[in-house]
């Protein structure tokens, strides 16, 4: 954990000190629809390259009840990612496509899509690619569209390897952004 801290303050402090410093602040519309609180920061690295860090907490999910026997998909955690963005014109205006590495933690899940039996404690590290569109409102105000797909390695109930399976990941998002 020290050392994803790390690495974080790491490439917050390298954006910070960039020629072209701009930074954006962000929060999932989609993510706040099923219950989870996110937050995200988008720094500029150069003219065309951007680091997004953002991260969200699950602590109620309306879906926990799926059938009405208590299973389906109910998750509680956190997870937090990290992507490098390229943008095809200059940062934080229309198309960019990126590369991402997702972490996350749930308490509490039931049979999600294929993976049954996925229970307490479920980690999954993934990595994977995205494709967006920044849609600049004004000189501040903005909104972040990003779909993205990958592959993640998962374990859940304490086992010590990441060898209880491998399933392709995703992830979709509708960001208002303000711009500093």
């Amino acid at each position: 954990m020290k050392k994803i801290a790390l690495l974080v303050l790491s490439l917050v402090a390298a954006a910070t000190v960039s020629n072209a410093q701009v930074c954006a602040l962000k929060s999932n519309a989609l993510a706040l629809g099923i219950g989870s609180l996110n937050v995200g920061a988008e720094f500029s690295v150069a003219p065309q390259w951007t680091v997004d860090l953002s991260g969200m907490v699950t602590i109620f999910s309306p879906w926990k009840n799926v059938g009405g026997r208590g299973e389906g998909l109910y998750l509680n955690g956190w997870s937090g990612v990290v992507e490098g963005r390229y943008y095809l014109c200059k940062a934080f205006n229309g198309h960019h496509f990126g590369a991402y590495g997702q972490l996350a933690r749930y308490g509490k899940g039931g049979n999600i899509l294929w993976v049954k039996g996925m229970h307490e404690n479920a980690q999954v590290a993934s990595l994977g690619v995205s494709y967006g569109y920044y849609f600049k409102l004004n000189t501040h105000w903005g909104i972040d569209t990003n779909v993205g797909i990958g592959v993640g390695l998962g374990r859940s109930n304490g086992n010590t390897k990441f060898d209880q399976w491998i399933l392709p990941t995703g992830r979709a998002q509708v960001s208002l952004s303000y711009k500093f």
